[in-house]
Order: C-alpha cells, then structure tokens, then sequence
C-alpha cells in the first residue's frame, strides 16, 4: 500500500524526470529539493494562490459540472480541462495518469461516477497545484550549473512546450494561447493596450527625436526610458543594466543615438510584462519591479505601484504625472482639489464588471480601459459602478465633453503663455516674471496628466484658467481675478513632490509680521530653519535645497500671526 502521507516517487516520462515530493517539499526533475537553494522563492510562492489550486477546482466541479463524468470535462460539448491550468502535474501522481483519470483521483465523485454538488477534494497531499516546474524545465545537471527554461507542462502531451517569453508563459491559462474559448483573457486585454504592445516603437520614437547624439549611458541617466517602458527587459540577453537593455533594444551609430534609431532584437523587447508588476513566485501581491536593482519592491496600494511611472514617485523630474494631478497637488497658486475623492487608478482603469462572459470580466482590468467594448454592439463602463444612472454612453459622451473642453483650454492657455513670453524677453519685473513661471508650470502640469483634463477635470481647468490669467496680466497690465488676492493664510504643496534635492514651496500671507518656515523629520525634531524674518502681505516661493538631507518623508510648517499650517513632502535621493 502507497503511503499518502508520505507519498515519495519519481515518475520517468520521455527520459525525463519529472518531479518528486515529500509533504510539501518541492523536488525538481533531476530529485533536487527546489527550496534548498530558493528558500525565498519556496517562501513566496507557498503563499500564493499558485500553492493552493485544488479547492477551486473543486468547488467548479460541484456548481458546473454536478450530473457529469469527468470524461465530459476533459473532451465534452463545453469541455474546460481544469487539470490543463489548475495543475498540470497531476498527470505524474499516481505512477501516471491522463487528464481524465487525474480528475477522478483528485475530485470524489457519486455512486453513479458523476460528479455531484457534494464533490470536494481527495488526495490532497499528492496534489502538486502549480509548482516549480509546471512552468520550469529544469535540467538533469541543474545542480551542476545549467538554467531551467521557462516552458509550460502540457498535461495532455506530458511534455513541455516551449513559450515565447514570460508573458506568453502566464497566457497560456491567463489566456487565449492555449484555449481559445476560454473565459480567463487578461493576457489578450493586455496584448491590447498600450502596456502589451507599442512601447518599443515608442521609446525608439523618443530616442530619435530627443536623444539623437546621446549614448545609452546619458539616456539612462536623464530619462531611464526602460525602467517605465520596459523594466524586465533587463533581464533578457543573459542580464544586462539598464544602458546595456537600451544599446540591445535600439540601433546607434559610433555607439549614439542618431535620427534615425530604430527598435532591434523586437521578439525579445518583453513591453511592460506580466513581471513588471507581478512576482511569478506570488502573484497576487502588489510590486513594481525595479530595473535598476533587478528586485522586486512591495508597493503599499494600487495607487503606489501606478504613480510609480505614471508619477513623480520615483522619477521626481518626470514629465508624466497623472497620478499627481489625480491627487490634486503641485498647482502653483491653484487651491488643491480632488474631483473625485476616495477614487483610485484602478477603481477606473481595472474595473472588472460582474457579468459572467463580458469582456469586462473575462478581462480582469488588464485593458486598462475605462469604456470596455463587448463586441456585441455594447459596452461596459467603469464609470457605471458609482454612477449607477448613467450608461456606458452617456459616461463616454461626458468623457469626451471633458476632454474637447480640457483641449481648447489648453490651446488658449499655451498661446498666451507664448506670448507673455516673448513680452518679457529681457525683462526686469519681478513680479511679471514670477507669475510667467507660474503659468508656464501650471500649464506643463496639467498637460501632463495625459488623460485630456479627464482624470481631476475641475484641478486641470483650474491649473490653465490660472496660466491664462496671469499671462494675461502679463500682456494687458490688468490683473483678472483668477490670479489668487492674498486674503488668507496658506501654505501650499511643494512642488516637485517627491522631489531629488531641490523643491519649491510657496506660500501666502494676508498680515505684515514675522513669519518662520521649518522643516522636521517625522519624529517631530526640527532638521532646518528655511526662513524666520518679517513678511509683507503677497505670494512667496521659497527655495528648499535639501542635499545635505536624507531620503524620507519630512513636514515643513509656516508659522506667525498666531496661524499655523503643516505640510508633508517626500525627498528621493
């Protein structure tokens, strides 16, 4: 009698052995125990969904499949093959079984053979679930130096198929690679969005037409175009840094980008993978792989791991910053406003409707899209799941409003800004030069956001009636009343925030008195003195160099008059 508690057996197929287990102890093909040398790997991925696969195969056998053998799963008219994705290894349990034969040893059936509403696991400590080498094919001599491929187990064939690369890997159950009918596509969403497919031809773009004469080197100190574009590309070629991704990735001449950069080696280019926000040893936790370190680092929500490259908070000089204006902060003289408040990224952007068989489900959120199209002539709206009385084209027409309104604001706002340039050119006043530095950022700001005035509608339409105000002082003499009157005590965000060394922050003051602005680490010890003397009533903007300062979260409090008002800010070094 086979021992199930302590079930040990290696199983030979094609000459290859494919695994052994002890418990819960992962052995490769060659009997090597994977977690002696990948305890951090073993640790991760025994927490994660990949570790626990029965159940669920369980509980879809006993609401789908109640009245039916396990023959009809495998091959039936709607045919599903649990075993194909929820763990192909079980076919080498047992001394080897087929896919059919798998689900009758694992899944308790009725009297009849069927499987019932009372069907539930057996054999669970034989189960392998998705283990090490479902998707690695580990050589004979693995101890001895050789890599494993990145491959999927094929429990029909019981051998592996290759796969392209690590997205097409998690497509083949995330996916229609495998089956074409199947109801899991957030690998086919993201093939469609702009995360899946673009970006080499994107960053190629950028190359040639900012970048012409510089080496990968100066390009991945300025602007780092692979840690947003393509973090994991990193990882191909053997390893390389990230200068080394960009001179693989794209064509140089005399080892510079010229006007005419072009991609190269594309089949390898991995976009934003899978593995950029995912760890494959666990899934189902938030992380943002750093390109630069090649590890993976925890992210405290959704919204962390987004700003990541679609805000300031690791690149603070970046020119992308929807996250920030969606936080409604960093506007010079605008008051500080969230349209809508509580909302994160991927409340809009990975709404997943709760319609069995809609795009929107089957899609996971991986389109990123906010208006999904059903194909069927409909479509789902994220916008739909708070604004329940509207419908998924009225919530596209509103879109729309917001952004041909955000759009012609823009277009007044950047030819005033122009022209109230070129009125100062060589100019003395102090006052008009301060407010076309205000207005040439306010208006950069919101056309940074890059969603067309759609993702914090009221703070954008603000940041450019307040550039189109003060150039119009600057060019008429006559002050509108969208520039701020100093009527009150405020202190405003800094801007950049997060910030590398340097920051602006600014304030007003309604009353002459003496005034202090300090800084303080988040114990409350005063690190710095940036001002302490007597204030006139106007707007300031007082410049903080924190390079002698270390990274971390600091707040800076202006106080006199008997007011005071306190401030967060972050410093990246």
């Amino acid at each position: 009698m086979r021992n199930l508690n302590l079930f040990k057996t290696i199983i030979l197929i094609n000459g290859i052995f494919l695994f052994s287990f002890l418990n819960s102890t992962l052995l490769a093909q060659t009997g090597l125990n994977c977690g002696t040398c990948h305890s951090d790997d073993h640790d991760l991925w025994i927490t994660s969904h990949h570790s626990n696969t029965q159940d669920d195969v369980a509980l879809e056998l006993a609401e789908e499949w109640t009245g039916l053998p396990p023959d009809s799963v495998i091959f039936g008219q709607e045919a599903e093959n649990c075993i194909a994705c929820h763990s192909p290894l079980a076919v080498t349990a047992n001394e080897g079984m087929s896919e059919v034969e798998a689900l009758n040893y694992f899944f308790s059936t009725d009297s009849n053979g069927n499987f019932a509403d009372t069907t539930s696991s057996k054999n669970t400590e034989e189960w392998p679930h998705i283990w090490c080498e479902t998707c690695h094919q580990v050589p004979e001599n693995h101890w001895s130096g050789p890599r494993p491929e990145i491959a999927i187990f094929n429990s029909t064939t019981a051998q592996y198929d290759s796969v392209g690369n690590t997205s097409a890997l998690c497509g083949q159950c995330h996916g229609s690679l495998r089956y074409q009918d199947t109801d899991h596509l957030r690998y086919d969403a993201w093939k469609m969005s702009t995360h899946g497919h673009r970006g080499q031809d994107d960053v190629a773009a950028e190359l040639s037409e900012e970048f012409a004469g510089s080496t990968p080197e100066d390009v991945a100190a300025e602007e780092n175009c692979v840690a947003c574009h393509s973090p994991t590309s990193v990882l191909e070629n053997g390893g390389m840094t990230e200068s080394e991704a960009l001179d693989y990735f794209f064509t140089t001449n005399s080892g510079v980008f010229t006007a005419e950069t072009t991609p190269q080696n594309s089949t390898e280019w991995p976009d934003v993978a899978c593995t950029a926000c995912h760890n494959p040893m666990h899934p189902d936790s938030l992380l943002y792989f750093n390109s630069t370190t090649k590890e993976y680092e925890t992210m405290e929500n959704p919204q962390e791991l987004c700003g990541q490259c679609h805000g300031n908070l690791r690149f603070p000089d970046t020119d992308h910053l929807s996250y920030n204006i969606e936080s409604g902060t960093g506007g010079i003289g605008v008051p500080d406003s969230v349209t809508m408040p509580g909302i994160q990224c991927v409340d809009c952007h990975m709404y997943a409707a709760d319609v069995d068989g809609s795009n929107s489900s089957m899609f996971g959120g991986h389109s990123w899209a906010v208006i999904v199209d059903e194909g069927n002539g409909n479509m789902t709206a994220s916008c739909t799941a708070c604004h329940q009385s509207i419908g998924a084209e009225k919530a596209m027409n509103l879109i729309e409003f917001w952004q041909n309104e955000f759009a012609k604001q823009d277009s007044i706002a950047a030819m005033k800004v122009a022209r109230a340039d070129s009125i100062l050119e060589g100019s003395t006043d102090s006052l008009k030069l301060s407010y076309l530095e205000e207005a040439v950022h306010n208006l950069e700001f919101a056309e940074s956001d890059e969603s067309g005035g759609v993702h914090n509608h009221n703070y954008t339409m603000s940041l450019l009636n307040d550039a189109i105000a003060k150039s119009d002082y600057i060019i008429t003499g006559i002050e509108h009343t969208p520039v701020p009157v100093v009527a009150d005590f405020v202190l405003y965000q800094n801007y950049p925030n997060p910030f590398n060394s340097v920051t602006t922050i600014p304030f007003a003051i309604a009353k002459s008195g003496r005034y202090t602005l300090k800084l303080y680490n988040v114990i409350g010890q005063q690190v710095m003195t940036i001002l302490d003397k007597n204030f006139q009533p106007k707007k300031y903007r007082i410049r903080l160099d924190a390079d002698k300062l270390s990274s971390g979260i600091y707040y800076y409090e202006l106080k006199g008059k008997g007011r005071r008002e306190i401030k967060k800010l972050m410093l990246i070094k």
